[in-house]
């Protein structure tokens, strides 16, 4: 598989290796991620039994990551999921996945008071990161999140925090008169950015390459409040559950980078190998960081982080802005 960079990308690789990158406020057109709808008066009591964070947790403005699994504990999707009402549910996540996601939820959800859409085209969504992007959104939208994975309305826009210089906006009937206010203060980029900061801040994600792929613990979610071990039943908990109270993870998510060929990716889902040629981890999603080189989050086994190869070239080990514990109980 080839990723081509967009022609913002191009121009903001040579952005990203300059010094003073990280005083430019970016502005990213999301339009790689979709959104699909449950709704109805069973919504919340649905999704609850279906995937791996606690929905009761979505009240008051807060968002949460999460996961719907098979019964073998492998992630069928991966989503940031908002509550708007007692009613409806959006869940955020790759594109590529929408179509799989209808299909995995529409099977459980016939017995149900709720139903799926894909609301996809309801939304604009775009990405704002750097210094400025909170005064900006400030003066475009009149408000803005407090806390980091927080929500806010402001209209019929939605506004949710990742960070303390990154937002995500779900942008409603006006959307071209919000981007036009925001695009003379802002470098215009695209997917390859945002990427990059989502594995800058270690958060992966299932595309339709890695479907099926990963356990939710696999992409450290136990870490990042994507997963509660007390919830109760979902598909695929008892295999969650397991890993969890009675096994030790041998094996976590890493960010790394690599030196990058002109317009070459890994896919999601890349075997990693030793130096002796053995496999000992997969490659989650990745993304230029600037013309040479290329930061990638993989899922590795903990004692050969030193020893990983990405076909010829050695694969650095990077920091991430959490801690990986060391014989962590899964």
């Amino acid at each position: 598989m080839i990723e081509q960079l967009t022609t913002a990308d191009q121009s903001l690789l040579s952005l990203i290796d300059t010094p003073d990158f990280m005083s430019q406020t970016c502005l990213v057109d999301l339009d790689h991620y979709g959104l699909v709808g449950v709704e109805g008066p069973d919504a919340a009591k649905f999704l609850q039994g279906q995937v791996t964070c606690d929905v009761r947790e979505l009240a008051n403005g807060v968002t949460r990551l999460g996961a719907q699994c098979n019964i073998k504990g492998r992630m069928l999707v991966s989503f940031r999921a908002l509550q708007l009402d007692e009613q409806r549910i959006l869940l955020r996540m790759h594109h590529s996945l929408i179509e799989k996601a209808l299909a995995g939820f529409g099977k459980y959800i016939v017995f149900s008071k709720a139903k799926l859409h894909d609301r996809s085209n309801h939304y604009r969504r775009i990405g704002i990161s750097g210094p400025a992007a909170e005064s900006l959104l400030h003066a475009a939208l009149g408000t803005v999140p407090e806390q980091e994975g927080n929500w806010v309305a402001a209209g019929d826009h939605i506004i949710i925090k990742l960070d303390q210089q990154r937002y995500e906006c779900w942008l409603a009937a006006n959307a071209e008169a919000v981007i036009a206010t925001l695009s003379p203060h802002t470098v215009a980029a695209a997917e390859n950015l945002w990427t990059l900061l989502d594995i800058r801040a270690g958060i992966g994600e299932v595309r339709a390459e890695s479907y099926e792929m990963f356990t939710p613990q696999a992409l450290n979610y136990q870490l990042v409040e994507a997963i509660n071990f007390r919830k109760g039943c979902y598909t695929g908990q008892e295999i969650v559950a397991r890993l969890h109270y009675r096994g030790a993870l041998k094996r976590h998510m890493y960010r790394i980078s690599f030196a990058a060929g002109e317009d070459i990716l890994p896919p999601p889902g890349s075997v990693i190998n030793n130096s002796e040629g053995k496999a000992i981890g997969d490659i989650v999603m990745a993304a230029y960081s600037n013309p040479q080189q290329a930061e990638a989050l993989a899922n590795l086994i903990d004692e050969q982080l030193a020893d990983a190869w990405l076909g010829p070239k050695k694969l650095e080990h990077l920091s991430l802005p959490y801690a990986i514990p060391r014989e962590e109980k899964a």
